[in-house]
C-alpha cells in the first residue's frame, strides 16, 4: 500500500471564487517545495499562507477587509502543529504577513496569543522582518485601495504533512464592517485550526459561528474517531444553518478533503513514498 510522503492544502477563504483557484494553488507548489528542501510542515504551512496574504484576491494581508471606522485594518492569524505546538496574533495593525508574527509566537514565546501593538512590539523584539501595510488611494507593494465591490471572502489558510508531523495556519483580514478590535476563529485553538497526531483542519467562513462549535477540534475528533476526510468535510455542513457561510480543509496519512458552502478557491499537493 502506498504511503503519504509528504502533502500540503491551501485555500484562499469561504466564498473565494474557484476561478482564483491559481492563488492556492501558487500556495500550495511554494508549500510543497520548502518540504521538499527539507523544511517543516509547519514552515511549509507558514510560507503558503504569507504567499495568499500578498495575493490581494483573498482576505488577508493585501486583501483585507476595512473596519466599522472605513479606515482601520486588523488582522487575525495563527499556526499549530500535531506536537502541541500553538501561536497566534490578533488585531494586528500595519503588518502585511501577520502569519510570521504568529509563527514567532508559537516559536519564541510562553504564550500562545498576543495582540494588537504587543504583537507587533514582540515582533521587534524577536527582530522578525516585518513587511508594512496601509490603507491608502492608489496601489503599490503594502497598500491597499478599496471599495464597496471588494468581495468579503473569508480566512485563507493551509495545512500540510512532512511525513512526520501536521500542521495547519490561517491569516484573515477581517470581517467587512466590523467592530473595531473583533477577534474571530482564527487565533482561538480548536477554533479556526487544529492539528495533532490524527492529522490538521483548517476552518473558514462565519467566525462566531465556527468558534462558538469549536469547530476545528469538533472535526479533528471525528478523525480521531477513523472518520474518513471526505465524511468529515461532509458532516460539517450539516453542523451549521443554511445562512451560515462556511468551509474547510482536511487532511490525513490517509487522504485529504475540501468542502464549502459557497465555493471556495482551494488546491492540493500530495507525494506518495
Amino acid at each position: 500500500m502506498d504511503v503519504l510522503k509528504r502533502a500540503v492544502i491551501t485555500h484562499g477563504g469561504a466564498g473565494s471564487e474557484s476561478k482564483d483557484s491559481d492563488g492556492p494553488e501558487s500556495a500550495a507548489k511554494i508549500g510543497m517545495d520548502f518540504m521538499k528542501n527539507g523544511a517543516s510542515a509547519l514552515d511549509a504551512v507558514v510560507h503558503a499562507v504569507r504567499c495568499l496574504e500578498d495575493d490581494p484576491r483573498f482576505n488577508a494581508g493585501i486583501g483585507s477587509q476595512l473596519r466599522s471606522d472605513g479606515c482601520t485594518i486588523q488582522l487575525d492569524a495563527s499556526c499549530m502543529t500535531s506536537n502541541g505546538q500553538f501561536g497566534a496574533v490578533a488585531c494586528v495593525e500595519g503588518i502585511q504577513n501577520p502569519v510570521d508574527i504568529a509563527h514567532g509566537v508559537l516559536l519564541y514565546s510562553p504564550h500562545i496569543l498576543i495582540a494588537g501593538q504587543g504583537a507587533r512590539i514582540f515582533a521587534e523584539e524577536q527582530k522578525i522582518p516585518l513587511k508594512g501595510l496601509k490603507c491608502v488611494s492608489g496601489s503599490g507593494e503594502g497598500k491597499i485601495d478599496k471599495n464597496d465591490k471588494t468581495p468579503s471572502c473569508d480566512t485563507v489558510g493551509a495545512v500540510a504533512f512532512d511525513g512526520t508531523t501536521f500542521a495547519a495556519a490561517l491569516s484573515s483580514g477581517g470581517l467587512k464592517k466590523s467592530a473595531i478590535g473583533r477577534v474571530g476563529d482564527v487565533p482561538l485553538p480548536g477554533c479556526g485550526l487544529f492539528s495533532g497526531p490524527a492529522g490538521a483542519v483548517a476552518c473558514t467562513g462565519d467566525g462566531e459561528d465556527i468558534a462558538l462549535k469549536l469547530l476545528a477540534k469538533k472535526v479533528y475528533d471525528m478523525l480521531e474517531g477513523k472518520m474518513r476526510p471526505d465524511e468529515a468535510a461532509q458532516k460539517v455542513m450539516m453542523l451549521f444553518d443554511d445562512a451560515v457561510d462556511v468551509g474547510i480543509i482536511i487532511l490525513t496519512k490517509n487522504g485529504c478533503a475540501s468542502s464549502a458552502r459557497n465555493g471556495m478557491a482551494w488546491a492540493h499537493l500530495t507525494e506518495m513514498k
